[in-house]
């Protein structure tokens, strides 16, 4: 416990809390109780505390008192300076009071006097602004009395003058006397415009009815004076600005009256006829002579008729208005239906384009305006023969189109190969070679080596297989193909559809399955050894020549075309002949060859269009780009044979302006026809695919409903690739006809197969089941059967159908005991056509787990190297 506090120590801490705010420092002071005992001491120390205070305030006020006596002296004196300070202010404000008043009194004078002054300035503008309202009346009576005497000049410059007498009147100007001068002023002006308005209409008389225009000199008054000159009515309107609107009031008239009927060729192809007499202009009756030289005539004998009884001032600005106008409708109407359609009326547009220069001369030398857009369509006369070319051409293009497309033809495409021993085309007619078939033989790459590579190719998933199957890739030259090439090209994948459709447009792509074609090689075929062997440095494989032929349907389409691109490439030629070199038209040859890539671009835009009722669209439209690109293949060849000895200028030739051009288009037009081979392709291996997923995975195919359905799926694939068949047969060529339909029927067997091989257990009622699947399913082989030209009948299913060896075996197995698939495996090909995995799955679905099925497993793993 802390010690006990002592009142003294209290009394100090209260003390020192009090004087100075300050806390006890010590914690037992400031934490230690305060009895009721200790209050009398804490009383006493601050009562002591007290006094002690007041009495150090009187000593510090007795020694202050001096100091305080001073202070209020000076205070008093503060006082009575402040008393005086108010008393001088009071008498300044009593001065400046009495100043105010007579400063009043000054500017009330003041006021008075400026008043005066302005009251006599007031009087004397007052006195000059009657006079000038005088001077005001006075020239109202004489313009006035000028309009009575038909002096509408000299009444308008007395008018004028007021006018400028009323600017002048200053503030008075809004005065009632001034207003009503203004009034009578302009009674007056419109007085003077009624009075030239009938001046001008009787100078220039319009009968809309009749189609008559009447152009007046002067105007005989009644009395036998002379009366309004129409230069005298030109200068009342310019100084009444009126002028302008009534040469544009004139120029719709006349082009209503006269220009529109002569110019405008009505529905029956006829116009107005001209009529120029005295000082008439009428359109009436028909025109005989519709060509546009009499046209010309007509427009100059118009411009003729207004500048010579029209002066200056009057006919250059009407022809500011009227000369476009004509100009529109004489190129609307005339100029541009002139524009040739073909070379031969070339020189006569020459002539045309010379009358509208000489139209337009003759506009210069009267001095009119409004002729440039003559000079300037003139000018560009090329360009616009050049556009209606184009136009034409698109107009045909959508003329023929429609009607084109209906009529249908054979066509042979020929090729000539040059192919190496090693190519597939000659391994079906060198099969008794025997120094091939011991280069084969000699390979170092052992058996295994071929089995892996075989297995790999196999391997790539069979919907992948594809229409790019029959084509090699267009960059293998034709020397370097390999027999390896043929299950290359075989197991193409589906995402290369279109590339086939550029096989007959590559000379490469028909090496590996044009089984039809006519063969003919241009050497004789080489003795075969004694001994079967020969190294390959004794004799290295021979090139032949060999000549295909096949035939397809294609449409009328394709020759229109090329008609159409021939005609414009003999345009060229024409234009650059000394005929017609030196005429407006000759540049816009080089423009001629646009129209090839312009009709093969409009054509890819409409054939959807114009294809769509053939039931084989897509084909056909693949059939058709095939041929064009053929003949434009052609094209640029013969071209650039031809082009050395013509006499074109070097930047004309086709095969320098137009090849660039055509190769460009080439490749799209093969683009697109491998594209729409590649829809009809994705459409039918979609239907056929849909058929088969009706069958839900072939699980339980023996129990009903779904053993129905199962039946229905492959009955309708079959029936599908059957009918698709005889829609194709007529158009496509035979070898593309089979590989179409080897593609579809890969996609049928690999949707097939997929869904055997997903089947988790496979009974044996089920298994005989689908094992009659594959028996149906291996009808289609049918449609292979092809003829050699021996005239023996060749199954061709495997070469067109990558996965058909697969698929006989899937079948085999599904009908085959566990040492049948053993030896298919070990001793067989099954491993070239299978992956290991597939056939331990199939063999788990097929039987049941034991010490056989294990053996079997065990030794196909060993064989496969697992």
């Amino acid at each position: 416990m802390s010690a006990p506090v002592s009142d003294q120590e209290l009394g100090e801490a209260l003390l020192h809390s009090v004087q100075h705010g300050t806390f006890p420092q010590s914690e037992s002071v400031s934490s230690a109780p305060v009895p009721a005992a200790a209050l009398p001491r804490l009383r006493q120390t601050l009562e002591k505390a007290r006094d002690d205070t007041k009495e150090e305030i009187r000593q510090i006020s007795r020694e202050a008192a001096s100091d305080v006596d001073g202070w209020m002296t000076q205070a008093r004196k503060l006082q009575a300076d402040i008393k005086r300070s108010q008393e001088t202010a009071k008498e300044i404000v009593q001065q400046a009071e009495s100043g105010k008043e007579k400063t009043a009194n000054v500017q009330d004078a003041a006021t008075k006097v400026s008043f005066l002054h302005s009251e006599i300035a007031y009087n004397e503008s007052l006195v000059q602004v009657v006079e000038q309202l005088q001077d005001i009346s006075t020239l109202l009576e004489a313009a006035q009395d000028a309009a009575v005497h038909n002096h509408i000049l000299h009444a308008l410059e007395r008018l004028e003058d007021a006018d400028g007498a009323f600017k002048r009147l200053g503030p008075f100007e809004n005065t009632r006397v001034v207003g009503l001068l203004k009034t009578r002023s302009g009674q007056l002006r419109s007085a003077l415009v009624e009075n030239v308005t009938e001046t001008w209409h009787s100078l220039l008389l319009v009968n809309t009815a009749e189609r008559k225009i009447t152009l007046k000199d002067e105007i005989e008054r009644e009395d036998g004076e002379s009366g309004m000159k129409i230069d005298t009515l030109v200068e009342a309107l310019t100084r009444l600005g009126l002028f302008d609107n009534f040469v544009v009031r004139l120029s719709h008239d006349f082009d209503s009256v006269i220009v529109q009927p002569r110019l405008a060729i009505g529905p029956d192809q006829v116009a107005s006829a001209l009529t120029i007499y005295g000082n008439d202009i009428q359109a009436a009756g028909q025109v005989s002579d519709m060509s546009v030289r009499a046209t010309l005539e007509d427009i100059q004998s118009t411009a003729e008729y207004l500048s010579t009884r029209m002066p200056p001032d009057v006919a250059v600005p009407l022809s500011e208005k009227l000369v476009p106008v004509i100009a529109n409708r004489l190129i609307a109407n005339w100029l541009l239906p002139a524009i040739p359609l073909s070379t031969k009326g070339i020189p006569e547009f020459q002539e045309t384009l010379s009358l509208v220069l000489g139209l337009v001369e003759f506009f210069d030398e009267l001095g009119w305006s409004g002729q440039q857009r003559l000079t300037a369509w003139v000018d560009k006369s090329a360009e616009k023969w050049l556009a209606r070319q184009k136009e034409a051409a698109i107009a045909q293009v959508q003329r023929i189109f429609p009607r084109r497309v209906q009529e249908k033809k054979t066509v042979e495409r020929v090729e000539t190969q040059v192919l190496s021993k090693g190519d597939a085309m000659l391994g079906g007619h060198e099969e008794h070679d025997e120094d091939w078939g011991a280069d084969w033989g000699d390979e170092e790459a052992p058996a295994e080596e071929a089995a892996n590579k075989a297995e790999k190719i196999q391997a790539e998933p069979v919907e992948e297989e594809d229409i790019s199957a029959w084509g090699i890739d267009e960059d293998e030259s034709q020397e370097s193909q390999k027999e390896h090439e043929v299950p290359k090209a075989e197991a193409q994948g589906e995402e290369d559809a279109e590339d086939w459709g550029a096989d007959w447009g590559d000379e490469e792509e028909q090496k590996q399955v044009l089984s039809q074609p006519t063969v003919q090689s241009s050497e004789p075929e080489p003795e075969p050894k004694a001994n079967g062997q020969a190294a390959k440095s004794e004799k290295p494989p021979k090139d032949r020549e060999m000549t295909l032929r096949e035939t397809y349907t294609v449409t009328a389409i394709p020759d229109s075309i090329i008609d159409l691109i021939l005609q414009a490439v003999t345009d060229v030629g024409t234009l650059t002949s000394p005929d017609l070199v030196g005429t407006a038209i000759a540049p816009a040859s080089g423009g001629l060859y646009d129209i090839p890539s312009l009709l093969l671009a409009m054509y890819r835009a409409t054939a959807a269009t114009h294809y769509s009722r053939d039931i084989a669209a897509n084909m056909l439209i693949y059939n058709d780009c095939t041929r064009l690109s053929d003949r434009l293949h052609a094209f640029i060849a013969e071209r650039a044979e031809q082009d050395p000895s013509t006499d074109l200028p070097q930047h004309l030739k086709p095969s320098v302006r137009l090849k660039p051009r055509l190769e460009q288009d080439i490749k799209a037009i093969e683009g697109f026809g491998k594209r729409a081979y590649g829809r009809e392709m994705e459409s039918q291996r979609t239907i056929i695919r849909d058929h088969l997923d009706a069958a839900q995975g072939f699980a339980s195919c023996t129990k009903m409903p779904f053993a129905a359905e199962c039946d229905n799926a492959i009955a309708m694939t079959i029936d599908r690739i059957s009918d698709v068949k005889n829609v194709w047969k007529p158009v496509l060529s035979h070898s593309a006809l089979l590989q179409s339909l080897g593609s579809l029927v890969s996609t049928a067997l690999a949707k097939f197969i997929a869904d055997i091989e997903d089947m988790p257990d496979i009974a044996e009622d089920e298994s005989k089941k689908l094992r009659g699947y594959c028996v149906s399913l291996s009808s289609l082989a049918a449609l292979f059967i092809t003829e050699d030209a021996d005239g023996q009948q060749r199954d061709m299913t495997s070469v067109y159908t990558p996965n058909w060896f697969k698929f006989q075996y899937l079948s085999e197995i599904l009908d085959s005991s566990l040492a049948d698939i053993r030896y298919m495996w070990t001793d067989g090909e099954l491993r070239l056509e299978m992956e290991v995995d597939e056939v331990l799955d199939l063999i788990r679905a097929l039987f049941a787990e034991s010490e056989y099925r294990r053996k079997a497993i065990a030794d196909i793993r060993r064989v496969a190297g697992h």
